[in-house]
């Protein structure tokens, strides 16, 4: 799942899932939201009357020291408005060269209309073959709710509904983007609801079929969600592309299985490994505030803390499945460095040089704009807002003890890794909303080299596993003893 923990959704997920249809209004959280049909000069705030302020948040992102001073009141301001709507444009479905033309009409007319100017749509010139839009000036809450856009609304949902167009958030459309899916691949997602990126990478491993005559593609995508009913709603949102280069499993993605190929005549059976796997992992959310506006009053600093040790698991299990040579995209839309770095730095000093942190693909990683990967970070007591860690040595006993408590793992490198984080921190992508008017994002994509080294865990396994066959060879060599003599004395 993509939440807090195992029950609850991600608040990104959510809204996601709410745009399949149209949810009534109020729904998270528990908060009615006041229905506005009027619009107004600031119908995103009429919409959802939240308070969009959080001392706490703003005090904790400060002294992590995310970007400078005048960014940093600049990310608040954005945070506080509402999220552009985005598209992406099926380029397998008849009828896709044709909207792209009349997107760019649109251009054309609404541009320099005062009364028309939220209509011209942007095209996120980073997308492949011209096939991302975003409205800049509207806000997918007010075309959803405002009856002046009710046209736009219903033409955006026909063409939704046939699969010719999917609504997805801009910086959602980076990690699989960053995967470099090719038709040939077996691509693993382990957190895969409510589907968009799923969709993404199977439509990108069908862009093959457009230059080579309709080619099938002979690789596959495989997604996984733990919550069986997000599972089934997985399903139906992959099913409206009819591709038969697609499986939904239903597990833990901490603890995903190992699967086998068959074994050929006289040999044995081989490990199934996949080329690319997508860990978009669990994460606090906080990256979302623009669409999901009740984490302004929600948030907490204990929310990374909490999530930290599964995200790691997560990433720690892909790379397991990865082939040697493969890539692998780690993704959160949390701001959190606790989320973020910690656990990429983590998962480095852990297998070293079986894994490499590599920066995104050209030309795509110059032209989106986005900070890099921190070199420091604070991590706060579980308990006692507002006291902050720079080092594990200087956290006290009590700390380190309990549900939520700090672990090694969560504090920034030190000792000779830490010269090893400061060369490779930079291909880390800190998507921030005030750059490119969107969410908030974290990427790092893995190459894996060699196989990793065995986790202490699986020393200790086999260590047992050994000393359990050392004693039963040493047990059969004094049964075999024994009979011997017993025979002689006879």
């Amino acid at each position: 799942g993509k939440g807090k923990g195992k029950g609850k959704c991600r608040p990104e997920d959510e809204e996601d899932e709410a745009e399949e249809g149209d949810a009534p209004d109020g729904e998270g959280k528990g908060h009615k939201a006041k229905k506005s049909r009027g619009g107004g000069d600031d119908a995103w705030r009429d919409c959802e009357p939240w308070e969009l302020e959080n001392a706490s948040f703003e005090a904790y992102y400060r002294r992590q020291n995310i970007c400078s001073e005048e960014d940093f009141r600049r990310l608040l301001e954005t945070l506080r408005t509402g999220l552009p709507a985005a598209i992406r444009v099926n380029r397998l479905r008849l009828g896709a060269a044709s909207l792209c033309e009349r997107l760019h009409e649109l251009v054309s007319v609404c541009s320099g209309d005062s009364e028309r100017e939220c209509y011209s749509p942007q095209q996120l010139k980073w997308y492949p073959h011209g096939l991302g839009w975003m409205w800049p000036g509207l806000e997918r809450r007010i075309i959803k709710k405002d009856r002046r856009h009710a046209s736009l609304k219903e033409y955006l949902a026909q063409r939704e509904r046939a699969g010719l167009i999917s609504r997805q958030e801009v910086v959602s459309m980076l990690p699989p983007l960053f995967l470099c899916v090719e038709s040939h691949h077996l691509v693993l997602d382990l957190c895969a609801a409510p589907g968009s990126k799923t969709s993404q990478m199977l439509e990108v491993m069908h862009w093959s079929q457009v230059a080579e005559a309709n080619k099938q593609p002979s690789g596959l995508v495989l997604a996984n969600e733990l919550q069986w009913r997000r599972a089934n709603m997985l399903a139906h949102q992959v099913g409206r592309l009819g591709s038969p280069s697609m499986v939904v499993v239903n597990c833990d993605a901490m603890f995903f299985p190992d699967m086998y190929c068959p074994a050929a005549e006289g040999g044995a059976r081989e490990q199934l490994r996949f080329d690319r796997v997508l860990c978009d992992v669990p994460c606090s959310g906080d990256g979302t505030m623009r669409k999901t506006p009740y984490i302004w009053k929600s948030w907490t600093h204990k929310g990374g803390l909490a999530l930290h040790i599964r995200q790691l698991t997560i990433l720690n299990r892909g790379l397991d499945l990865l082939k040697t040579g493969g890539r692998l995209v780690y993704s959160t839309c949390s701001l959190n460095p606790i989320e973020d770095e910690a656990v990429v730095a983590a998962a480095l000093r852990r297998h070293g040089d079986a894994i490499a942190l590599v920066p995104p693909p050209e030309p795509l990683g110059e032209e989106i704009k986005a900070g890099r990967g921190l070199a420091k970070w604070v991590v706060p007591h579980p308990e006692k807002e507002g006291e902050l860690f720079e080092a594990f040595e200087d956290t006290p006993a009590d700390a380190k003890q309990g549900k939520n408590k700090l672990l090694a793992s969560m504090y920034p490198p030190y000792g000779e890794f830490a010269e090893t984080w400061e060369k490779v921190r930079g291909n880390c992508r800190r998507l921030l909303p005030h750059l490119m008017d969107t969410g908030g994002f974290f990427i790092a994509v893995f190459e894996k080299r060699a196989e990793l080294p065995p986790s202490a865990k699986a020393r200790r396994e086999a260590r047992s596993a050994q000393f359990k066959a050392d004693k039963a060879a040493e047990a059969a060599a004094e049964a075999a003893a024994a009979a011997k003599e017993a025979g002689t004395a006879e």
